[in-house]
This record gives structure tokens, sequence and C-alpha cells, in this order.
């Protein structure tokens, strides 16, 4: 009769619309999945490049409005080629986990880390005063230097150089990055070269 096909009628158009909902949740969840891994580095779940460089941005964007500084370190794994070279891509990757996870351990919250290319990791120390920033990445150095993997019974230490750089309202990210990147690669011949790497520009 009649009721009974309206009631069909209303009950298709509600499993329609409810079938329709569910799937605007399933892309909307596929979206937000998308985004996460575009900026997420999978081998360490730390941001990658880009966003490391987009909390960045918006750590500077703050700096400006409120007139903070901070510091910034560039860090680099000098022995990630020969633990690949000698142990093998499986051992690289446990030991990259390995600096991601003393990172990790070392930062505040508010901090940022992120890893910026194969062997290479960024730190952000927001809201620090260089004396007490330049103090806190000799900490994080210490804390690479002294971790490592024991892979297939063999032990393997980190071995980090690291440049560091203050920043404050009137900087940007791109500057910020290539003045530590700079900053590192001579602390790196610095050691290469036999000499005292760690840092004491605020002592």
């Amino acid at each position: 009769n009649e009721r009974q096909r309206e009631r069909a009628i209303v009950e298709r158009a509600l499993r329609y619309a409810t079938e329709t909902e569910q799937q605007i949740t399933a892309q909307r969840e596929r979206i937000t999945e998308l985004e996460s891994l575009s900026s997420t580095e999978p081998l360490t779940k730390l941001p990658n490049r880009r966003g490391f460089e987009g909390q960045f941005n918006r750590v500077i964007a703050h700096a400006r409005r409120f007139g903070e500084t901070g510091v910034v370190g560039y860090c680099d794994l000098d022995n990630l080629k020969t633990v690949n070279d000698e142990f093998g891509h499986a051992a690289g990757d446990d030991l990259l986990k390995c600096a991601a996870h003393t990172l990790q351990e070392s930062i505040r919250e508010i901090d940022v880390i992120g890893r910026l290319g194969g062997d290479e990791f960024g730190v952000v120390l927001v809201n620090s005063t260089w004396k007490d920033g330049a103090r806190r990445m000799r900490t994080i150095q210490w804390m690479l230097d002294s971790a490592g993997i024991v892979y297939r019974g063999q032990d393997i230490s980190l071995q980090v150089s690291i440049g560091v750089e203050p920043y404050g309202p009137h900087d940007t990210v791109d500057d910020l990055i290539h003045r530590a990147d700079m900053a590192m690669y001579y602390n790196k011949r610095r050691k290469q070269s036999g000499f005292q790497t760690t840092q004491n520009a605020a002592e």
C-alpha cells in the first residue's frame, strides 16, 4: 500500500545517506593519512624535511609576533656510510632509528625535530636564549655520541657532527638551515683534522 511504499523510500534514502556519510568519513581519513605521510619520514617516524620546515616556519612566525629567540641545530651522522658499507643497510637503518629515538628523548614537547636527509637531522630549541640553547645542544651532542646499537653482536656507536645557530624574529627558515648546515660542516672538518669540536660560543 501507499504507506509501505513511502516507508521503503524513506528507508532507502536513510541507507543512502548513511553510506554517503561513511564514504565521506573514509575519504577524510584517507586524506589525513596521506597528508601525514607526505610530511613524515617512514623509517624514523619523524617529520621529513617538508614537515620539519613547516613546523619551523610556524616557530619563526611565533617568534616574529612575540619577539622570541631560540636555537637551531643541524646534525649529521658521520659514520652512516661506513656502517652501511661494512654491515649493510639494515644496520644503517637501525642506527638512524637510534639517532631519532635519542633526539626524541633529548627535547621538550615544544621543540621541533625532523629527518632532513639521508643522514641529517634538524633540531629547533624553541623560546631559548643562545647561551641556554648552546648548552642544551652540547647535552644533545653528548647523548647522541653516547648512544649506539648492537647489530649481530657488534657494538656500533653513533658518531655525530652538529652545527648550531641562534635564531630571532628577523631570521628566515631557509637561511637558518643553511647557516646551521655550514656550521656543521665546519665542525666536521675540525673533527676530521683532530680539533676539539665542542660548542663553546656561549661559554
